[in-house]
């Protein structure tokens, strides 16, 4: 089969599982600032789709 890559913003209680069973889940980046619109976010994702996004690394 084909095997999707996601990144995923977890908000909330997470648990990462697929029709097969729990997934494992590796934490790469934190969110220095807006994590307080996550939520938000994660609503327009859910109606809307797949948005733009960009990422910046500090140093």
């Amino acid at each position: 089969g084909v095997s999707e890559t996601e990144i995923l913003f977890p908000y909330g209680a997470t648990l990462f599982a697929s029709r097969v069973g729990q997934l494992a889940g590796n934490h790469f980046a934190t969110l220095a600032t807006g994590h307080e619109h996550l939520a938000e976010v994660g609503r327009l994702v859910l109606w809307h789709g797949a948005q733009p996004i960009t990422f910046e690394a500090r140093p």
